[in-house]
């Protein structure tokens, strides 16, 4: 019989209250039911999500004296009445479903929302993130940009479908067609020229090394109608591009005011860059309180590995669900992290592929970065890269340590 081990963790239990609000919103309805702790005085109502209702709710629940109200947060329909019943110094909490699931079988609209006030009375909802109005804002821009650059690159996409279908190899010789010289060229040929010398003439830089071999790339089969589409796709990228920069100039204005600081900190890590930055702190915000840990952070980022233990027995587990965008930003800083030579991170991803895929791995390098996020953040000081040396001799005492 294996001695029992001393295992503390912090049990947080919520206070109980004497009256609550649980709403239950929908589309069109946002149904309403309060109770007090005895369940003698219940009341029932539902109401429209227009702005007047909302504020018509707003009225009836000050009307029966409720400080103390939960709802779901369900897609963007919670938003506007968050705003508004915050706004009127109420504690609103936004709970996620997961935690907040219905009995099976018995679900109604009515029963929802009893069964949300029945959880805030008892003290047993936690409340989900709520970011402070700029960070939201912000945030929807960063978000905003994410979504025109994946558009930007579908439609990229469909410009070298174009020319893949006629024949033209521009991308067999150019590394890519996002450049100067290969963007000029398919100008050129939406708007009619055939002639491959004057084709030829775009070529700049490097490119003008294999001036011979883009000539016979654009020996293709282009058809009126296929310019025709080309011009309408090139038209989408001016589009997109003039939309990025609006929302660029707009970011900077965001950070410029609120975020200069913590953008300058977080740009010294290894592999975040300007846009990262950018991307992490309206994700995040600059207020570290909101969470209890780095771990906490991680786990709400999606980051962290899922514990799945039964009998004794752990089983594999992927990482959890949580905030993609930070997620995919993290990503992203973790593959520069590890390309950046003599980098701590580079000497770390070279470990963890011994005995896991690259892509296990680089999870695992931006879970790490996320908690050097979160102290960099928390203590407003520029990260100090220590170098892979650093991690060679922390090896080296390992082993050391284990041989002693």
């Amino acid at each position: 019989m294996k001695e029992p081990t001393s295992i503390r963790h912090e049990v947080r239990i919520l206070p109980q209250l004497n009256k609550a609000c649980g709403l239950d919103i929908h589309k069109d309805k946002i149904c309403c039911f309060i109770s007090d702790n005895t369940g003698e005085k219940q009341f029932y109502q539902e109401f429209g999500t227009f702005t007047k209702e909302l504020h018509q709710l707003k009225e009836w629940l000050i009307e029966h004296e409720i400080r103390d109200c939960i709802m779901e947060s369900t897609g963007v329909y919670w938003m506007s009445l968050y705003s508004i019943l915050s706004a009127s110094n109420m504690n609103v909490i936004v709970a996620n479903p997961q935690f907040i699931k219905q009995i099976p079988k018995r679900k109604t609209d009515k029963k929802d929302a009893k069964w949300l006030c029945t959880l805030l009375l008892n003290g047993l909802s936690k409340g989900s993130f709520i970011a402070p109005k700029t960070q939201r804002e912000l945030r929807d821009l960063c978000r905003s940009r994410l979504h025109y650059t994946q558009h930007r690159s579908k439609t990229l996409n469909r410009i070298v479908k174009v020319l893949e279908i006629n024949n033209i190899k521009i991308r067999s010789v150019a590394s890519s067609v996002n450049t100067k010289s290969c963007m000029e060229m398919i100008r050129h040929l939406a708007k009619g020229e055939r002639d491959i010398t004057k084709l030829k003439e775009c070529c700049k830089g490097r490119l003008r090394k294999k001036i011979d071999q883009m000539g016979d790339a654009l020996q293709g089969t282009l058809t009126d109608n296929d310019s025709w589409q080309l011009q309408c796709l090139l038209k989408d990228i001016d589009h997109i591009d003039g939309q990025l920069n609006s929302l660029e100039n707009r970011i900077s204005q965001f950070i410029e005011q609120d975020y200069r600081h913590v953008v300058e900190c977080l740009d010294s890590i290894t592999g975040v860059g300007l846009g990262s930055a950018q991307v992490i702190v309206s994700e995040i915000g600059k207020d570290m309180s909101s969470f209890a840990s780095s771990d906490h952070l991680t786990s709400w980022c999606g980051l962290s590995p899922g514990n799945n233990e039964s009998a004794g027995k752990r089983r594999n587990t992927s990482v959890k669900k949580g905030n993609k965008y930070l997620r995919i930003a993290l990503i992203a800083v973790a593959w520069g992290a590890v390309k950046t030579k003599n980098s701590y991170w580079r000497g770390l991803f070279e470990k963890l592929r011994k005995r896991m895929k690259s892509q296990k791995a680089i999870v695992a390098i931006a879970r790490r970065i996320l908690k050097v996020v979160y102290k960099t953040i928390k203590e407003e000081k520029l990260y100090s890269e220590k170098g892979i040396e650093h991690f060679i001799s922390m090896q080296t005492r390992k082993k050391e340590n284990q041989l002693a």
